[in-house]
Formats: structure tokens, sequence, C-alpha cells
């Protein structure tokens, strides 16, 4: 695949999870013939000639930025009259998955959506692929990011967003208890640097960390950070992964993992939320954090969606990596992981080959048109060529 030179600074991962979705409201599926009311064109010979309205669905699984897709589609369709995109929202701590499940058992699946990778695997059959033909705005992407969202030789997922996450501190916090300015977060490369950073914070008298209980927090994002590491390529990780399923190799004797672990049983000794480690009410930990009531937090820069709509809190945060032994040179000891957790995909089982060239044509205004893009904030196709970075 082309690919182009975009430069990228680390902070773009703020602004793509804002972006790691769109789409409109739905109040029927797709399943019908895709059109609606006509619209009359006037062509130049003064002729008037009826062009059909397209309506296409969107099911969005990032409620952050409901909102703002919705304006944008609105402009879509200011410029495209003929096309009418319509949003299947979902809320902050909705049933997703179950969702999505039901719309396809009912024949109303979304004709496009923005998806984790786990529904491109479980919709594959489902999925349109993605070619240099019908997909051009593909030569966007480094071919990492194409790679991680290829199934059995198809590109079925295209990457649409880049988020980072470990160890988040609140600044004013840190700065308090190190002295304004002395605090180096490139210190923290071994698991023993993070501890006695731990038990400063806890002789100073603030909590020192805090885990968040839900299942996408524990299970899914820290377990990740044991695939990202194994190497700097997306393959390094996904061989990883085959070698498990093929029973090559067995994840408990996986040094990365058994360090992961080690460092996940330091994270839990000093958990704010140690008394009751497995509530996960994700507005109140958010608060707590940005209020300074412990000084780190593992989580991702997309906590900043929800930071952002409080109020008398703290506006400075920084990364501190997830160090998984105490070898200052091994890698991921001084990296904060980066993930592409979301992809577009098209539906070409429930939907019309016409609700599937709008859905093309759509993606492509929204990834390189010039009002697209900025109507998105950002260009958030432009991926990184990396699964992690280094502070």
């Amino acid at each position: 695949m082309k690919k182009k030179i975009f430069s990228i600074l680390l902070i773009v991962a703020v602004l793509t999870t804002l972006l790691a979705a769109c789409g409109g409201k739905t109040t029927t599926g797709n399943s019908s013939s895709g059109t609606g009311q006509s619209t009359s064109d006037t062509g130049t010979s003064g002729k008037t000639e009826s062009k059909k309205t397209v309506t296409i669905t969107y099911f969005n699984t990032s409620a952050e930025v409901n909102e703002m897709f919705e304006k944008m589609f609105k402009r879509y369709n200011e410029l495209n009259p003929d096309v009418v995109i319509e949003l299947i929202p979902t809320g902050i701590g909705e049933g997703q998955q179950e969702k999505l499940q039901s719309l396809y058992a009912s024949g109303n699946a979304p004709t496009f959506m923005n998806v984790d990778p786990a529904n491109v695997i479980e919709y594959q059959d489902h999925l349109l692929e993605f070619t240099e033909e019908n997909a051009p705005w593909l030569s966007y992407a480094e071919e990492d990011a194409i790679a991680s969202g290829t199934f059995d030789g198809k590109i079925l997922g295209a990457p649409w967003s880049v988020q980072g996450y470990g160890l988040l501190y609140n600044k004013r916090v840190v700065d308090e208890i190190f002295g304004e300015g002395n605090f180096d977060p490139k210190s923290i490369n071994t698991r023993d640097a993070l501890e006695a950073f731990f038990k400063k914070c806890e002789e100073a008298g603030v909590p020192a960390t805090m885990l968040h209980g839900a299942n996408w927090s524990l299970g899914g994002h820290y377990l990740t950070l044991v695939y990202a590491v194994q190497g700097r390529k997306t393959e390094d990780g996904v061989n990883f992964i085959e070698k498990i399923k093929s029973g090559e190799i067995d994840i408990a004797d996986d040094p990365i993992f058994q360090g992961y672990m080690d460092t996940f049983d330091l994270l839990a000794k000093y958990n704010y939320n140690k008394a009751d480690p497995l509530v996960a009410d994700f507005n109140r930990d958010a608060q707590a954090f940005a209020e300074g009531k412990c000084a780190t937090f593992f989580m991702g820069d997309w906590l900043w969606t929800t930071l952002v709509t409080m109020e008398n809190i703290d506006t400075e945060y920084g990364f501190i990596p997830v160090p998984w032994s105490n070898d200052p040179n091994a890698y991921g000891n001084s990296e904060v992981v980066m993930v592409l957790p979301k992809f577009q995909c098209i539906n070409k089982s429930q939907s019309t080959a016409e609700q599937q060239e709008a859905a093309l044509k759509a993606l492509g205004w929204m990834l390189t048109d010039p009002e697209g893009s900025s109507s998105s904030l950002i260009r958030v196709f432009i991926c990184l060529t990396r699964m992690s970075e280094k502070i």
C-alpha cells in the first residue's frame, strides 16, 4: 500500500479519541430499498431530473461524540442533499455489543459503523472488503495501521483513531509531592522505580494510584499491554496471539505476561479503590482523579472527554509508562502504549449497493475532503506506524 508521509505529535491521541466515531439517528433499518423522498436537480438544459435520496445509518460506539457527529452529518447532507445519514447512538456504559447484535438479528444492521476490533472479527462475513478501487483513501494510512484492520487477507476495517494509555498522573499533585518541575516521568522505567514513586506519594498522604474496575479497563486495556510490547511491529503481537491459539506457547509462561501481573499486584496494593476494587463507576473515578484525590490513574487519553465536562478540577496531566520488569532497557518499560481502538466498517449483508456506495463516499469525505477534515477537527485517518511511542 502506498504510504504518504505525515508528522504527528503524541498529543494527537487526545484529539483522535474524540473522533473514534461518526453517525446520525435511526428509525428504519437497511433491509429496505434505502431510498426516501426524491429530490429535484435542475441541469443546464433547464430540465428537472428526479434524483433518489439514499438513507444510510451509522452505528456509533463512542457516545461522547454523538453531538459532534450529528452536526457533521447535517453538514454532509447540506452538501449532498441526495444522501441522509442517520445516527444510531449508544450511551456511555450502554451494552454496545448487545445493541449491535440486536440490530443484526432484527435485520436492521447499520450501513456503516465504528466498532472495536473484536466486532470486525465477529461480523467479518457481513462486512464489505475495502480495496484501492472502492476506497482510494486507504493510501493515507500507514501499512501497519492497515494491517491491524486486515483479517484473513481482507481489509475489513479502516483504522480510525489512535489512543494512548498507561498511568496518567495529576501534574499538580505530583508537583506538590516532588517539588514543581522536579518530577521526570522518564525516570519511571522499572517496576522498582514505580514502587519508589508510589511510596513517596503515600508518605505525602496521597493515595498513589487508581484502578478502574470495569472489564474493558482491566481485562481489555491492561491485558493488551502484554501483546503490545511483544515487539515494535503490529505483526509481533499478532504472531504472539497466533502461537497462543495454536498451542505452541502458553501465555502463563511468557515473561512479559508474568511481569505485567507482578506490576498489577503493585498497582492493586496502592489502589485508591482497594477497599472495593470491583466497583466500576467511571465518572466517580474520573472526578476523584481530577480533584487530586490520587496521584495516578491507569487509564487513557480518552478520559479527557469526561474531564472537560467537569468543573473545579485540575487541568494538567501526563503519562507514565507501566513497566513490566526491572530492566530499564526492556521494550515497554519506557514507552506509552498506543492502540488503534476503533475501525470503520461497511455492512454488505443488509445494505443495498446504493447504500454501500453512499457510505464509501461519506467516509472519503470525512477522511480526505478539506471541509470534511475540518468538520472532524483533524484528519483522524492519519495513523501511527507503531503501537507505541517513546515519551
